[in-house]
């Protein structure tokens, strides 16, 4: 749920005197994306071509191997805490929160590490269950049009359909020892469509009394709260104090925490939250929404708020190779697959070991339309046409 600002690894392909089987430019409809091949590497192949183990064939009939390695040792870690409490059933935003989730970690695979929190837990018999881990923090995948294993996973842990209240506070308090004991950077990126509860020892008016703030049960803000035993229950109360004290003390602990506010988050008592929690967390926006908003149930409003994030957390214009390419006239870099041409303007340029992009190259990365950035070594330089 917020943001951080710092530049971590980029991929790296090694690519050892590729021919004909190198990508073409950004917009060429003949371009086959990189395949996995034997032996852990990544290969291009022509389009309706039988794929090779490497990357192309030249024209002595031997081929070039490519092998993606990671510039740094310590990619963050994005740590996605999620909602999936009853309400997210409603126009499967639950369903599409896990897809676009999944989307992140399969664009940026191993430019980060990423883990993951459900809550409430998987036990519908009680609304306030606890939270559970979906994910522990694992590598991204390697490079590619398939989903790999982490990938995979999420999807996996994410199956079962949502239900139950929302527990944030207790969630946020029990990722924390993990997520500090974790090795680097670590970000969370919290997503949820509606207010905190499920704290027991809460006490509310009904100015922040749920069932008053939306309106059901006969409830209303002008009435009493809808919150008091014996007909109410305390666990409905609006858990501000709890919540923000979790956010607290994961950014005291150096965990910037992202605010997503799914639809259902518009009321007043809800968005300004929302706004707190991301002022707590470290990571507000200039204005608000302080938080990440998306009013819609659409994929690629959420996309493009996560996008947003990643790029806070991942992206940077200056990628620093582990040494100097012995031919810097065979170098090349791809955003999300598809050659940038080496222009001076809205291009790259290479300095020894650094590679710089410029212009609306860096622009598209450091908003977050592009995810994936690649640096590949061996094959002349694409230059504009």
């Amino acid at each position: 749920m917020k943001a951080g600002l710092s530049a971590f690894a980029v991929t790296v392909a090694l690519v050892v005197g590729c021919g004909s089987g190198r990508p073409p430019p950004a917009g060429d409809s003949q371009y086959t994306p990189p395949v996995t091949v034997g032996g852990g590497g990544v290969g291009f192949a022509d389009a309706g071509s039988t794929k090779p183990p490497g990357c192309g064939q030249k024209d002595d009939g031997s081929y070039c191997d490519c092998i993606d390695v990671p510039l740094f040792a310590e990619a963050p870690n994005m740590y996605f805490v999620l909602d999936r409490s009853g309400s997210m059933t409603e126009d499967n935003k639950w369903g599409k929160v896990r897809q676009v989730v999944a989307q992140i970690v399969r664009g940026l695979g191993p430019r980060a590490n990423f883990g993951a929190t459900l809550f409430p837990g998987f036990d519908d018999s009680a609304a306030c269950t606890p939270a559970v881990e979906a994910l522990p923090i694992t590598p991204g995948d390697p490079p590619g049009a398939a989903d790999g294993p982490t990938t995979k996973k999420l999807l996996t842990a994410t199956q079962s359909a949502p239900s139950g209240g929302t527990p944030t506070a207790e969630a946020l308090r029990g990722v924390l020892p993990k997520l500090r004991a974790a090795k680097g950077k670590t970000f969370v990126i919290l997503a949820t469509d509606g207010g905190p509860n499920c704290n027991a020892g809460a006490s509310c008016t009904s100015a922040t009394c749920q069932p008053n703030i939306d309106g059901v049960q006969g409830c209303s803000l002008g009435g009493p709260s809808c919150c008091d035993p014996p007909n109410g229950y305390r666990e409905s109360c609006l858990d501000s104090a709890a919540t923000l004290s979790a956010v607290a003390a994961l950014k005291a602990a150096g965990i910037p925490v992202y605010i997503v506010g799914l639809p259902g988050t518009s009321a007043p008592q809800y968005a300004n939250l929302l706004d707190e929690l991301a002022v707590a967390g470290g990571t507000a926006q200039p204005a608000s929404p302080k938080y990440y908003r998306v009013d819609t149930a659409n994929e690629t409003v959420l996309l493009t708020a996560l996008k947003k994030i990643s790029a806070k957390i991942v992206a940077t214009c200056e990628v620093k190779l582990t040494e100097t390419p012995a031919q810097a006239n065979q170098v090349n870099v791809y955003l999300d697959e598809l050659v940038l041409p080496k222009d001076p303007v809205n291009g790259w340029k290479i300095e020894g070991p650094t590679v710089t992009l410029l212009g609306d190259a860096c622009t598209k990365v450091l908003s977050g339309d592009i995810l994936d950035v690649r640096i590949i070594t061996g094959c002349p330089t694409v230059e504009p046409r």
